[in-house]
């Protein structure tokens, strides 16, 4: 890995905790003030509501990936292309959404993310999980 600060190292190592389900791994790798909005709405305002969300998106896809297909990288901030991808079930639809998110990085740890996607599935398990 490079430069642990690195925004796309970070990022990739964030990646990887969540694809094996890792929650500790995940939860070093985000600051506990952790600011995400989705498409201009902020639906995770820390740590803790970071991994409500998880638990909910593995809850309804347990086969859950995200694929990430490029980054780059300007100072302190990534911009990720990524597919999320999931199987459907229990009246879910299959999660397949491409999207992109640009991501600052702060001593090690994820400190907030901009996630930009159309996907209605991804949508839906937030707002279970209790954002937005």
């Amino acid at each position: 890995m490079a430069n642990d600060d690195e925004p796309a190292a970070v990022y990739a190592a964030y990646n990887d905790a969540e694809n094996s389900k890792d929650f500790p791994a995940m939860a070093k790798l985000v600051s506990a003030d952790l600011r995400v909005e989705v498409n201009g709405r902020v639906e995770v305002s820390s740590a803790e509501e970071d991994q409500r969300a998880m638990l909910e998106l593995f809850r309804s896809y347990p086969d859950y990936r995200r694929e990430l297909e490029e980054v780059v990288v300007e100072g302190d901030r990534a911009a990720v292309r990524w597919r999320m991808l999931g199987t459907a079930g229990r009246g879910i639809e299959v999660l397949d959404v491409s999207g992109c998110s640009v991501v600052r990085v702060c001593s090690g740890q994820i400190t907030e993310a901009f996630l930009y996607c159309d996907g209605t599935a991804l949508d839906a398990v937030l707002s279970r999980a209790g954002g937005g």
